[in-house]
């Protein structure tokens, strides 16, 4: 691991609160780059507060510039939030991978640390064919762009933003839009959901998609034209106290072009916007 020069804002302050204890902050910024060797290397952050942006940038080289703002009730709780709300880097020839907290995502140690914060605002670049997996959970949106590899992303109280995409695997968010734009027609399966939020797919005119849509208050607005896609029904049993219950759920698809890999969308509070890419 080497790090770069770019590391050197460090900022501390103690702010009285109304009920005079000394609320602590803190705040800096460094970044770290990682040589990588694999064929396709995986890049792969989970994080609480905070942005994820993700660029390409070199070959063999994955370089994470990190902006961290940190705050407890005092100064005993912000020790303790070093450790409960860390940052933690795993890296190897195949990749990096950070996750705030511990990898098991236990989150018992926090009740001991209550109304402690950590924002990690996370600028990050890697070669282009890097299999992208990032998440963020309150007051951050998810920004890639240029990415050739296979992409993920979850977000649950805010926006994901893909442009320049080859192939996505799953993009999901609570409390937020997705929206993607594909440099190409895709060539492998995707699953596409959000709560609350509309879903935003920005496709070159040749592209070929087969669509599951599941919608409850929403409607599908296209550029590109459709035809409809027969879908087999799925059927559910249940049997209790010796009663067979079936339940029964047809859902809806559509054919882009000539059809290619599945996409199942899905959104309960929002519209289905298919694009056309000049």
């Amino acid at each position: 691991m080497n790090k770069l020069p770019a590391t050197a804002l460090f900022l501390l302050l103690t702010i009285n609160t109304a009920a005079g204890a000394e609320r602590v902050e803190e705040s800096k910024s460094w970044s770290d780059s990682f040589p990588v060797t694999a064929d396709k290397p995986v890049l792969k952050i989970e994080n609480i507060w905070g942005d994820v942006n993700v660029r390409p940038g070199k070959p063999g080289e994955i370089v994470i510039s990190v902006q961290e703002r940190r705050s407890a009730p005092d100064r005993l709780q912000f020790e303790r939030s070093l450790e409960t709300l860390r940052l933690n880097t795993e890296a190897d020839a195949n990749g990096v991978y950070l996750y705030v907290g511990n990898r098991e995502r236990d989150w018992h140690g926090r009740n001991d640390c209550r109304d402690c914060r950590a924002d990690y605002h996370f600028d990050v670049t890697v070669p282009a064919d890097t299999q992208v997996d990032v998440s963020t959970v309150n007051d951050g949106h998810i920004d890639i762009a240029g990415i050739s590899g296979q992409v993920s992303a979850a977000n649950v109280n805010g926006p994901i933003a893909a442009a320049g995409l080859r192939n996505c695997a799953v993009m999901n968010s609570v409390n937020g839009e997705v929206s993607l734009g594909f440099e190409a027609s895709p060539a492998d399966n995707c699953d596409i959901d959000t709560v609350n939020g509309d879903i935003t797919l920005k496709l070159p005119e040749d592209s070929g998609l087969d669509v599951t849509i599941d919608l409850f208050n929403g409607r599908m607005l296209t550029q590109l034209p459709v035809d409809a896609l027969a879908l087999p029904a799925t059927v559910e049993h249940v049997e209790t106290g010796g009663r067979h219950q079936y339940r029964i759920e047809q859902q809806a698809g559509v054919r882009i072009g000539a059809g290619g890999p599945r996409f199942t969308i899905s959104s309960l509070n929002g519209d289905i916007h298919i694009q056309k890419i000049n």
